[in-house]
């Protein structure tokens, strides 16, 4: 059984649905692009090749997602500078540490469209969440144990609701 709603809260209800339904996005000027994310090439060395010969794709890593985990360098990561490798089929996706910011104390947001009152964790001012690719030639055990150094050194820089995790590579087989 379901209790019957409050007058009120059928108000309040009804505002934030004509909120909504009066909401128009801001329109984007001439020439004005969105956020702009430096990313670098980089040379990946994929673990689920499918013949024992090493395999190697050039791809794509935001820049600051690697200097969040590594420093700035490639090798913590297993990464190389780029070189004439191919690129990855179509549906690759190689493996990604992830990590999002938090804060101490959450701050009272209002939703764009709605109005609708939240709470956000997310770090004000700067950078929330940062993903970047990472191998080992030592195959999945490497990365394994490459993410648990990386997290326990970013244990103390992410906050108390931060989260780091990890997803693994996706291979795909053609024929």
């Amino acid at each position: 059984m379901s209790r019957r709603k409050t007058e009120q809260q059928l108000k309040l209800q009804l505002q934030y649905a004509e909120a909504r339904k009066a909401y128009t996005p801001p329109k984007r000027e001439e020439g004005e692009s969105g956020k702009q994310r430096k990313s670098q090439k980089v040379r990946y060395d994929v673990m689920s090749r499918p013949t024992a010969e090493p395999l190697f794709y050039t791809i794509h890593a935001a820049s600051n997602s690697i200097t969040f985990f590594a420093e700035g360098a490639l090798t913590e990561l297993g990464l190389a500078v780029a070189a004439a490798d191919g690129s990855p089929p179509r549906g690759f996706k190689p493996a990604k540490i992830h990590a999002t910011k938090s804060t101490d104390e959450g701050t009272v947001k209002h939703a764009k469209d709605s109005g609708r009152p939240y709470m956000s964790y997310r770090p004000s001012g700067g950078q929330g969440s940062y993903s970047a690719p990472i191998c080992s030639t030592e195959g999945v055990i490497g990365v394994v144990t490459k993410v648990k150094a990386i997290t326990e050194a970013k244990k103390g820089s992410i906050g108390p609701y931060g989260r780091i995790w990890f997803t693994p590579e996706f291979y795909v087989i053609v024929d």
